[in-house]
């Protein structure tokens, strides 16, 4: 059985340059590895997510198959 992926999303504005616009900032966290990583923007963060999530997937593919090999 696959192991959840929990992440945690901390959101926050803060001023982008010169011209003092506001922009997202993130930070995601991974609860099962404990990375942390600072996104610039709000597609980014969910981009880092789909990213691990896609890293997951052939190990769990692989777990699988050497739980299988071994019964």
């Amino acid at each position: 059985m696959p192991a959840d992926e929990v992440f945690i999303l901390r959101f926050w504005l803060e001023e982008a340059g010169i011209q003092e616009h506001l922009r997202w900032r993130a930070q995601v966290r991974s609860v099962n590895t404990r990375q942390r990583q600072i996104a610039d923007d709000i597609d980014s963060a969910f981009a880092v997510i789909a990213n691990r999530l896609r890293a997951a997937l052939p190990a769990e593919s692989a777990e699988a198959a050497e739980n299988e090999g071994s019964k």
